[in-house]
């Protein structure tokens, strides 16, 4: 192969590969602005699984997804007038939400008296096989109280361990957002009181806290 041969077939080789380049960007760059003009997103925890009811400007918008009590919604860009029901008790919460692109991402509580706490589960659900790190309760990383006001959902941030992924690169961070009730979610509060928001039976800490800690101790002492 003469040197003209060899130099064309280079370039043939490089337009190729621009092109091929060119394409993935353009891909990256469509699913980018797809997203960011796409529908934001409301997130919903339920209390006992109790039924909710969620109008946008009037109109009845159904659940996206469900996963145990996190239900998710679709809402369009701009801003809307939100009114989230409780079903069994009636009681109604009026936000107002601005969603500037599909990117946001908040959360309604649906009631007054539900704050939420922010755990790190990095370490322990992705621990491997260290033992050690499995045995460890995660870390709170934030208390989040409830203003009535929408909550911005911090990225990284699930709503079940269902929902979490399977693996994370080492550089990743995993948070797990579950509720719990306001008196339970200062910075002066029993910190094994915060860690029954991830047991099964966290709803009780609204029903019948009193009743749900009691069986705990009973439980636990060992005469």
């Amino acid at each position: 192969m003469d040197a003209n041969v060899r130099q064309k077939f280079r370039r043939i080789q490089l337009i190729a590969a621009g092109a091929t380049v060119a394409l993935f960007i353009t891909l990256a760059l469509g699913s980018l602005a797809r997203r960011y003009f796409g529908p934001g997103t409301l997130h919903v925890v339920t209390v006992g699984n109790e039924a909710v009811e969620l109008l946008v400007d009037g109109k009845t918008v159904e659940a996206r997804s469900t996963q145990g009590d996190h239900l998710a919604f679709e809402v369009s860009r701009g801003p809307h007038e939100v009114r989230l029901t409780d079903v069994h008790s009636g009681t109604v919460i009026r936000f107002l939400v601005d969603i500037p692109n599909g990117y946001s991402e908040l959360l309604l509580p649906t009631r007054e008296d539900q704050c939420f706490i922010r755990f790190d589960m990095t370490k322990v659900a992705y621990a491997g096989r260290d033992r050690q790190r499995k045995k460890q309760a995660p870390t709170v990383e934030d208390l989040i109280p409830n203003t009535n006001d929408p909550i911005t959902v911090p990225s990284g941030t699930y709503f079940t361990q269902e929902e979490m992924p399977d693996e994370v690169r080492s550089s990743d961070k995993v948070y797990l957002l579950r509720d719990l009730p306001c008196l339970f979610a200062n910075e002066g509060a029993n910190a094994q009181v915060q860690l029954l928001a991830l047991s099964n039976r966290a709803d009780e800490l609204f029903s019948d806290p009193d009743a749900l800690l009691n069986d705990l101790i009973g439980n636990a002492d060992p005469d």
